[in-house]
């Protein structure tokens, strides 16, 4: 990858607390009315992502993960409870407001090629988040986006070529570097490796890795496969029927999980060099109520089972 370029304010960003959180999700509900009746998608979830942090949003399919996404996105108001962005509740934020502050929060999608816009080049699916947001004239839109498909490995050569003309792992970086457009504090990176080749999540996870890093961004991390979120995030919630059932740093989680469904969600899939974690002997099976969260440890939070 090129050198990286920050473009962000740098007084701006340094300006933030370090210990200010940037997503704030406090005792949310989501429930949706289906001809079925009601599901309780998401049930009193609290959550903080600080400035400059990686959360990595784990559990099985169907457990909330994509909702609360959803949710920290302003994507959809919560049922109960209140979910704010750098402060701002964006439930009752004006709409004009919302789009400038969505324009900082940014996502990555799992299929690439879906999220891109077909008919569009490289360097126009990138420049697409400026001409929306009526930044720069055409010319220094097309210039900015060249410059962000180098930051992410794209050779400028490929910028007019189309989404179907690239492999899946260029395609999402184009995805990238369209996320990257409007300098956004928040990158939301919903299962953005899970229908890549093996050998292509590494280099696209190294991409994040260094972006991250380089432009200080905060991200939340979605996905099944725990081998990457241990690589990657700096802490863990784990997810289940809707609620978080435990919440820790990233090695506290792995090393010495706490709660039922986490010992046997990660002993089902970590390699057999590990130490073997303790897994009960009456297997725990999820109930749909509400028991509350405790602090167990320094910054480790676990659900009653």
């Amino acid at each position: 990858m090129s050198e990286l370029t920050v473009r962000r304010d740098e007084t701006e960003a340094g300006a933030q607390p370090a210990d200010r959180r940037l997503i704030g999700v406090d005792h949310v509900d989501k429930i949706f009315d289906t001809r079925a009746g009601q599901v309780h998608a998401v049930r009193d979830v609290s959550l903080s992502v600080r400035h400059g942090e990686t959360l990595g949003l784990v559990g099985e399919s169907g457990s909330g993960k994509s909702t609360v996404a959803r949710l920290m996105m302003g994507l959809m108001p919560p049922t109960r409870g209140t979910v704010t962005f750098d402060g701002v509740d964006l439930a009752t934020v004006r709409r004009g407001d919302l789009r400038r502050l969505r324009a900082q929060m940014q996502m990555v999608f799992q299929n690439p090629y879906g999220s891109l816009l077909p008919h569009y080049s490289a360097a126009g699916n990138v420049a697409e988040p400026l001409r929306l947001h009526k930044r720069g004239d055409k010319a220094s839109r097309r210039q900015r986006a060249i410059e962000l498909l180098t930051m992410v490995g794209v050779n400028p050569r490929f910028a007019d070529h189309y989404p179907r003309q690239f492999s899946g792992g260029q395609q999402q970086r184009v995805a990238i570097a369209r996320a990257l457009a409007l300098e956004p504090k928040l990158l939301m990176c919903d299962e953005p490796t899970s229908s890549l080749d093996v050998s292509i999540q590494a280099q696209v996870l190294a991409l994040l890795d260094e972006l991250r890093t380089a432009l200080g961004l905060t991200v939340v991390f979605i996905s099944h496969n725990l081998a990457v979120v241990e690589r990657f995030a700096d802490r863990v919630a784990v997810m289940c029927l809707g609620q978080v059932v435990e919440v820790a740093p990233t090695d506290v989680l792995f090393d010495t999980p706490r709660h039922p469904y986490t010992q046997q969600l990660l002993a089902a899939v970590l390699p057999v060099t590990r130490d073997p974690l303790p897994v009960p002997a009456d297997p725990w099976r999820p109930q749909a109520v509400d028991l509350p969260l405790r602090e167990v440890a320094p910054g480790h939070y676990v659900r009653d089972s």
